[in-house]
């Protein structure tokens, strides 16, 4: 931890995500974190238009419907699908050929999406034989009304999962108004989040005198080992977070506090 304690916490603001990055046909991606271990960004689908054929090598992929309704589909001639809606999650395993369908013919679709080795990006030609392809895992879908409290907690800072997967957790985080998190740090895990509502300023480095600030939208990178305290500026309102870590949700809390 030693030398990784006082690294930078750093933000992307919305208007700052680059859309420098693999892509596919009709599904636009911009980048908000991009590190050796994970990557998160967001992703569009276009009005009445179904994606091109790709999966993400041997990345694990999480996504966040943020608005939207789409179909993933998959399987031997892609056959198989399901349907997700806002709120939702899904988790799709390395080397699984897909398609996204956006089903509405006015509105796009949009995602958060975290990855665990990168943005890896393969487009395929949707009449190759899926079946040859090796899939180890299968998609599973996690709807809004089923996140799973019982992982690893910090006070004021409630976590919820919705992706658990091997180098992969993804989930929705609260913070509470008016309250600081306890001070904690993410142990060996690279960790992303999107900022889906509220403001929130992350506190760090020696005393925990520096911070980002992060409204709806907005990006964060937190390195591994890196302690910090998240405050929710409204007295009224809790911040909300799409959180993704590689390789899992590991938390360490400290008992440190701020005393301004």
């Amino acid at each position: 931890m030693e030398n990784n304690q006082f690294q930078k916490i750093t933000a992307v603001k919305s208007s700052d995500l680059s859309s420098q990055t693999y892509q596919t046909a009709h599904l636009s991606r911009f980048t908000g974190v991009n590190t050796s271990n994970l990557w998160m960004g967001r992703v569009i689908g276009e009005p009445g238009k179904d994606s091109g054929a790709h999966h993400h090598g041997e990345a694990h992929t999480g996504g966040f419907i943020l608005s939207g309704h789409t179909r993933i589909l998959y399987g031997v001639n892609y056959e198989e699908y399901v349907d997700l809606g806002p709120g939702d999650f899904i988790y799709i395993p390395p080397f699984m050929p897909h398609i996204e369908r956006n089903l509405s013919k006015t509105e796009p679709v949009v995602f958060i999406t975290a990855r665990s080795s990168g943005n890896i990006v393969v487009n395929i030609d949707k009449n190759e034989p899926s079946e040859n392809v090796q899939i180890n895992g299968e998609i599973k879908v996690v709807r809004a009304n089923e996140l799973d409290s019982s992982t690893n907690q910090t006070e004021n800072l409630p976590r919820m999962t919705g992706v658990n997967a091997p180098n992969l957790w993804m989930g929705r985080v609260i913070g509470e108004p008016g309250k600081d998190s306890g001070a904690h740090h993410h142990g060996e895990a690279q960790t992303g989040g999107y900022i889906l509502s509220g403001h929130t300023r992350i506190y760090f480095g020696k005393n925990y005198e520096e911070y980002v600030e992060l409204g709806p939208g907005d990006f964060v990178n937190v390195p591994p080992y890196v302690p910090h305290i998240e405050r929710n500026l409204s007295n009224t309102e809790p911040v909300v977070f799409i959180t993704a870590r590689n390789p899992s949700n590991i938390v360490v809390n400290l008992k440190d506090k701020l005393d301004f």
